[in-house]
């Protein structure tokens, strides 16, 4: 899959070194407001383009999935035109910033047949996995509440 992603902050840059190292998926194009912050980006991530707008990277035909790594205010308007152009996304917490846009980017995601999600990492580790599954076997009781701690270590 072709991955796209606006931004190119240090949460944009460890998604795109993680993107580097899987086979499904391939750093295709970077977007920033300023075309060499995207081309300094590109250079260093592998990407084969890089634009200095968030709608030229969206109207690339090339990209199948978006990721959105802006400030939070602006997710919901990079999500609405990433669906609008039928491609799939993966937004950055906190996807939107009141319940009615999730509301609106998820109806408009179903229409369009996209998937829109947001980057929490938790749903995909394999602890949260096998907790889930213990839980859901009944091996530990009934459960009423569970408590998480959730942090990570950041190179900055």
């Amino acid at each position: 899959m072709k991955v796209g992603i606006i931004g190119a902050g240090s949460i944009a840059g460890t998604m795109a070194g993680t993107i580097r190292e899987m086979d499904c998926a391939q750093n295709y194009a970077v977007a920033a407001r300023d075309y060499g912050r995207a081309a300094e980006f590109a250079q260093t991530y592998g990407f084969e383009k890089a634009y200095g707008s968030y709608e030229e990277l969206v109207e690339d035909a090339g990209v199948e999935l978006v990721y959105i790594a802006t400030p939070h205010n602006m997710h919901f308007d990079y999500i609405r035109q990433a669906v609008l152009a039928g491609k799939h996304v993966l937004c950055e917490k906190a996807i939107t910033v009141s319940s009615a846009e999730l509301e609106e980017a998820a109806a408009l995601a179903e229409e369009k047949g996209v998937v829109v999600m947001e980057a929490m990492t938790i749903f995909h580790m394999p602890l949260y996995k096998k907790l889930k599954e213990i839980v859901d076997s009944g091996a530990i009781g009934p459960v009423k509440m569970i408590s998480v701690n959730f942090g990570s270590c950041k190179p900055y």
